[in-house]
């Protein structure tokens, strides 16, 4: 009886991961990506049908997977993976009742999750190196409050911040790796374990829409660790001897099937994994860096803004509302904030050469106003030049960040806790 239910577990397994890797791929399994070209628009017309048909939703599904995982049309997708999987177990147990061990099968289950976990993982890594999921802060950001940011801006700006963290966070990730090959996949499991599993609490608790995702790479490293669990837990809580178990690979007679697999795992190991890997690397530890800061980089706080006469200018259609703060952020990006704590964006443009700026408002993109620059010292900066058709002089001072100006230290006589 026990051998018979877990052979219907392991065909459930079986079903359930397959499609769910199918259908909720998000780069794991690059190569599938040849196959959705096809499914997922056959998905995205039968699945809003199937909700309105079936789930009675109060609103037809009309937003599909984007920069949420955790979209309506994608828990609903979840739900027909697991009835496909529920059915389809169903019927391959009434077709196939004489087979007694589900060991091969299982085996081929855990391949298939080594594969999506470890390349979902290697991707996850990749992504936090050359300023990718978690870009180093902006002026913008800098400049808000801790009240005006979601939580998943919080904690995207909390990871963020630290390069040092994002290179422990990319070691951590990269123990996917370990999940390629069969003898380290108990290792790359465990680690990966624990991985994920904060990938999950991060997702979770600041509100993060991959939820879906990040608990199944959990759920799966658990299904990978399964015919181990007993055996960890006696050696880390009991002290006892333990020998791992292997699964063994099926055997196959003809050599060049046996050739052939080795030539195409290790072929898509180097490919989607290493090749992208090496390629990041090179980057972040050979390239050179990119200087996306102008000369004018920098938040100022306005001293004063005045007319070509040294007077104070008075209100107007674009000075009604007081400046407080001129960022020139990183590429091309501008923010004024004014002192009623609304913001407004620009686009800008430097000429090193004639030490002008070119500014647009957003808008009205159209229409470019020129102003002259001049460092007075390295924190004062003079903007001369025509604005909304008055001529004015705009000196600014550089804000400074407690946040980007302490460096790293060993000693420290007080907590510096602001």
């Amino acid at each position: 009886m026990i051998k018979y239910v877990s052979l219907i577990s392991t065909r459930f397994l079986f079903l359930l991961c397959s499609f769910f890797v199918l259908c909720f791929n998000n780069g794991g399994l690059p190569f599938l990506y040849y196959i959705e070209r096809y499914t997922t628009p056959a998905l995205q017309s039968f699945i809003p049908w199937f909700a309105q048909k079936y789930l009675n939703l109060p609103e037809p599904i009309t937003v599909f997977t984007n920069g949420s995982g955790d979209t309506t049309y994608n828990y609903v997708l979840l739900l027909c993976v697991l009835l496909i999987a529920l059915f389809g177990t169903f019927i391959w147990s009434i077709l196939d009742r004489k087979r007694k061990s589900h060991d091969q099968l299982f085996y081929w289950l855990t391949v298939l999750l080594r594969f999506y976990v470890g390349f979902m993982l290697v991707h996850y890594a990749i992504a936090k190196l050359n300023e990718g999921q978690f870009p180093s802060l902006y002026l913008s950001q800098l400049s808000t409050t801790y009240g005006e940011s979601s939580p998943m801006g919080l904690a995207w700006r909390f990871l963020g911040f630290s390069e040092g963290y994002k290179w422990f966070m990319f070691t951590a990730e990269l123990m996917g790796v370990l999940l390629f090959f069969r003898r380290t996949a108990t290792i790359g499991a465990f680690l990966c374990l624990m991985t994920s599993a904060n990938i999950m609490a991060i997702n979770y608790f600041f509100d993060v829409p991959v939820k879906i995702i990040s608990t199944a790479l959990v759920v799966m490293c658990l299904i990978i660790l399964s015919p181990n669990i007993i055996n960890l837990i006696r050696f880390f809580f009991k002290g006892e001897l333990v020998k791992l178990n292997q699964l063994k690979a099926p055997i196959f007679k003809a050599k060049w099937v046996r050739i052939s697999k080795l030539v195409l795992k290790y072929a898509a190991v180097l490919l989607y994994a290493g090749a992208p890997l090496s390629m990041a690397l090179k980057i972040a530890l050979l390239d050179k860096k990119v200087n996306d800061k102008s000369p004018v980089y920098g938040a100022y706080t306005i001293e004063s803004l005045k007319s070509e006469k040294k007077d104070s200018i008075p209100d107007s259609s674009f000075l009604s509302r007081k400046w407080k703060l001129l960022i020139f952020d990183r590429s091309t990006y501008a923010q004024i904030h004014y002192n009623d704590d609304e913001t407004a964006w620009c686009t800008y443009g430097v000429d090193s050469a004639s030490k002008s700026i070119s500014i647009a408002f957003t808008d009205d993109p159209k229409v470019n106003y020129t102003l002259n620059y001049k460092f007075v010292d390295s924190n004062k900066l003079i903007l001369t030049g025509n604005l909304f058709g008055t001529p004015a002089t705009i000196t600014l001072n550089k804000q400074k960040y407690i946040l980007t100006e302490r460096k790293f230290r060993w000693i420290n006589e007080h907590p510096y806790n602001r």
